[in-house]
């Protein structure tokens, strides 16, 4: 490496310091609210000059908005690729001064699972950025082995695709999963596995200052193949598929979605609230081999009695037609019913509420120590009766656990959850993952 290349870069962070320092000592000024905006300044420590600008709808040479200034600084936060954003506008000689200054989290962050036990093994390894390229977009891969079968997964999303408003994105996998074919006490009903391949196109659009709108394309193929190592499998096999359909096949279908309300995300607490309506909706016309509709109504919000304690609360509700194992919906573990198996419950409709009071324990600029009490309610079922008895009852667990969250590193919640089932059944379930529930 050159001379002036190793010297170049500590100039070059000297400058961007200076240059941040500046726009947060703007602030102590007195904010102008009219006029044309004359300087527009937008600096993040560690992204590309000019980037920062593209989330913004304020512009050099138009009228100044005050609300539409506070709207860009609101969505700069809800990106949460900053742990700080500053803004300020003042008078200068032809209007308006507007600035904002940005501090990046750390963005380049690993993917890690390793699970064992009941027969099966899984390992996933990977790596994502949310900040590729110092320009603000997210790209990442993720290796995984699942009983001895290879399979991969990589996404893309561009936060300014098209606009500050509008969110662009692409997903492609292909794995080998479980059907989760589990009865109310976690006892297999059926062994098969599911060879998986999916491809997906997201789009997101701010449609105003409390709506925005979603539409997803996706194309998966999903191939069942039964696991008969043992007459005990074998027979169990046997006797699910003559009730159930369970039928490989190619699915391609449009999620719409539309939420209304406003949520304020910070790293230790939710604020506010959002209603959403989303479905999938899958059609021969589409080239699909299965035609269907899912429905699901989400109910998300928050508040916070004390700085130190935060409630929050999400409700769901769904539906669907159709009878195929892979297009239902299946609740249990770490994100929807704690204390029971991920899949082990499943039906056409659901419905599933969780409650949490997070109060913070310890607080630190780098790190946050918070508590978690929680309670989930949940039920499935199906128009048409099938599989174990148990299922159209309603479950319920309790439960407590911690978050250490890292307010400086791009979604880092490292959580831990110990619930108890109350019913139908009584068990103890721990569970370990990265990122906040809700």
């Amino acid at each position: 490496m050159k001379e002036s290349q190793v010297l170049e870069r500590p100039l070059r962070r000297a400058r961007q310091r200076a240059r941040l320092a500046l726009l947060l000592a703007s602030a102590l000024a007195a904010p102008a609210e009219a006029g044309v905006v004359a300087v527009l300044e937008a600096s993040g420590d560690r992204t590309a000059p000019g980037r920062l600008e593209r989330l913004l709808e304020t512009s050099a040479g138009e009228d100044f908005d005050p609300a539409r200034w506070d709207d860009d600084l609101a969505r700069l936060r809800r990106t949460e690729l900053f742990y700080e954003v500053q803004g300020a506008t003042t008078a200068v000689p032809g209007g308006v001064a507007a600035r904002v200054a940005a501090k990046n989290k750390h963005s380049t962050l690993p993917v890690l699972k390793v699970k064992q036990g009941g027969g099966s093994s899984l390992l996933t390894l990977g790596l994502y950025d949310v900040n590729l390229a110092r320009r603000l977009l997210e790209a990442g891969g993720q290796f995984e082995r699942f009983n001895g079968r290879n399979g991969f997964a990589f996404w893309f999303r561009h936060p300014y695709g098209g606009g500050p408003r509008v969110r662009l994105g692409a997903d492609v996998v292909a794995h080998t999963i479980d059907l989760p074919l589990l009865d109310v006490h976690g006892r297999p009903e059926a062994h098969f596995l599911n060879e998986e391949s999916r491809a997906t196109l997201r789009s997101s659009f701010e449609a105003g200052r409390r709506i925005r709108t979603d539409l997803n394309v996706s194309v998966y193929r999903n191939v069942f193949k039964q696991d008969d190592s043992t007459p005990l499998k074998s027979g169990r096999n046997a006797a699910f598929r003559a009730a159930q359909p369970l039928r490989s096949g190619l699915t391609a279908s449009l999620l719409p979605k539309i939420a209304y309300g406003r949520l304020e995300r910070a790293p230790t607490f939710l604020t506010g609230w959002e209603a959403a309506v989303g479905g999938e909706l899958a059609a021969k016309a589409l080239g699909s081999d299965f035609s269907f509709a899912r429905g699901e109504l989400e109910l998300t919000g928050g508040l916070l009695p004390h700085p130190a304690w935060n409630i929050a609360a999400q409700a769901r509700l769904g539906t669907k037609t159709g009878r195929d194992f892979q297009h239902k919906h299946y609740l249990g573990g770490l994100d929807s019913v704690r204390g029971f198996l991920d899949g082990q419950l499943r039906g056409d409709q659901f419905w599933h509420v969780n409650l949490e009071a997070r109060p913070t324990l310890l607080e630190r600029p780098s790190a946050v120590l918070q508590g978690n009490l929680f309670t989930d309610w949940a039920k499935t079922w199906d128009a048409r009766a099938f599989g174990a008895e148990g299922f159209h009852d309603p479950v319920t667990s309790v439960g407590v656990g911690a978050r250490l969250i890292l307010p400086r590193v791009y979604r880092a919640v490292l959580r831990t959850d110990f619930a108890w089932t109350l019913r139908p059944i009584r068990r103890f379930g721990f569970s370990l993952g990265l990122q906040q529930f809700f």
